[in-house]
């Protein structure tokens, strides 16, 4: 609300003001005391010529992504050993959406052949399971698109099909075209992920806050959740409680096509656990992550850190909430120094947001 008498500002204002401010690409951060020091005596445990498990490489006679389908733009090839939330988590889908990037008729009883080089959709692609009794023309109707473009994906398989064809197979799975925000791409360039993203935070703040400090996250005004006893050190279960793993700004929100939020800071400032658990994951990844971490918190919550400059845990080891995982960086597709961070349930991408204290 805005005090009597007061000069309404107008939102376009507000924008023009904080991207003048905190600059188009580089934001400043708030970080709390030798957050960026080096002086805790931990190393990188994961260098870009040390990655601690094999990443995907491009299967033979493949020369690029549109090898695997026209409207592709990356792929993976299936490793041994790889299941399907080990996949999702690798290219970074959510597992509902799974079978959209193996065949349009997957089960997931099914097993992933190894060797299969699985195309990857491009941007602005939600996968639709049939349910009973669709057609091609309720589909289309229900992402406001045309049949003719629903056809027009190739991957669907469905350009011999007939338009007046009745209900489709429920164990079908289809790539649906719909139009993309004009923010930035998943791991791409720091930005606000919209203006409604913006109007949304700034509503939620006390009059007169600053935009630059609405958007700060993180930091000794999270909420703090008392342990019940000692915990063992090698205890591998969180608390379901998730404190914010950096202190910096929100740079970018949750939508469909950005299933995380983003977190600037400086380049070399500590990530920390999320929560109590299990490092899965610490290493190398091809598709867009760059070195990441991934953590289960054996209580169906995965949690997982990307863009890294180092990596600090190692796969297989237990780690406290709060304890230091790696440090902030820019590797994989990224234009700048920030934290892309997300929290899966069950396998599935949910909003940080809902989760993390405050």
């Amino acid at each position: 609300m805005i005090p009597t008498g007061a000069t309404r500002p107008t939102f376009s204002s507000l924008i023009g003001w904080l991207l003048l401010t905190l600059g188009l690409c580089g934001v400043a951060s708030i970080a709390a005391p030798g957050v960026g020091a080096r002086s805790l005596g931990q190393v990188p445990i994961v260098s870009p010529a040390a990655v601690t498990t094999p990443t995907p490489t491009p299967a033979p006679g493949v020369a690029s992504p549109s090898a695997a389908g026209d409207d592709a733009t990356l792929t993976y090839t299936v490793q041994p050993e790889d299941t399907l939330l080990t996949v999702a988590l690798e290219i970074g889908v959510d597992i509902d959406d799974m079978p959209c990037i193996i065949a349009p008729d997957f089960d997931a009883s099914q097993p992933l052949v190894i060797g299969d080089v699985l195309a990857l959709p491009p941007p602005g692609i939600l996968c639709h399971a049939v349910q009973p009794g669709e057609t091609l023309a309720t589909i289309a109707a229900r992402y406001r698109i045309s049949v003719e473009q629903l056809v027009g994906v190739a991957w669907n398989h469905r350009g011999r099909t007939p338009l007046t064809d009745g209900p489709l197979p429920p164990s079908l799975h289809l790539r649906v075209p719909v139009i993309a925000p004009s923010a930035g791409p998943a791991h791409g360039p720091i930005g606000l992920a919209s203006a409604n993203d913006f109007l949304h935070v700034m509503l939620n703040q006390p009059v007169n806050t600053p935009p630059f400090v609405a958007l700060a996250v993180g930091g000794v005004g999270r909420a703090q959740h008392a342990e019940t006893g000692a915990i063992p050190p090698n205890w591998p279960y969180g608390s379901g409680h998730f404190t914010w793993p950096l202190y910096g700004w929100l740079t970018q929100g949750y939508r469909y096509d950005h299933r995380a939020v983003d977190i600037a800071a400086p380049s070399g400032a500590l990530v920390t656990a999320a929560d109590r658990g299990v490092v899965i994951r610490a290493g190398w990844n091809n598709q867009g992550y760059g070195r990441f971490v991934v953590i289960d918190h054996n209580i169906d919550y995965l949690t997982l850190y990307a863009h890294l400059s180092e990596v600090l845990v190692q796969e297989g080891q237990v780690v406290a909430q709060g304890q230091a995982i790696g440090r902030v960086g820019s590797t994989g597709n990224s234009t700048g120094p920030h934290l892309h961070f997300e929290i899966r349930d069950f396998g599935r991408l949910t909003n940080p947001l809902e989760l993390l204290s405050r």
